[in-house]
């Protein structure tokens, strides 16, 4: 009964680190971030809430909460299974691209 328990137990506080990991810092015209350097201003494009749909285009730099960000990285699994993608523009300032960023997009 208490090892079910404990397995109940760290089984919730995995699945609690994983939301917590992968929830954006901000969002800003339908695009999530999460920030990189606070000190250099930079941040990558994550995934959020809602999947992406369309065409996105990516800014080069965002601004939130009065401090203006410069965009330079897709983030790991940013856009993975975004099956209704239909195209995305990224910008010159975007140097990396990381793991599964683009994964089952159709």
């Amino acid at each position: 009964m208490k090892q079910n328990y404990l397995k109940k137990l760290m089984t919730a506080l995995l699945l609690l680190c994983c939301t917590v990991a992968s929830a954006a810092d901000f969002e800003v015209g339908g695009i999530y971030y999460n920030i990189l350097s606070s000190e250099d201003k930079t941040v990558e494009v994550t995934s959020g809430s809602n999947k992406y749909t369309g065409a996105v285009t990516i800014p080069a730099s965002v601004t939130y909460n009065s401090i203006t960000y410069s965009v330079t990285s897709i983030g790991n699994w940013a856009f993975e299974y975004c099956s209704s993608l239909t195209s995305v523009e990224i910008p010159n300032s975007v140097t990396s691209i990381e793991v599964g960023a683009f994964y089952q997009c159709i």
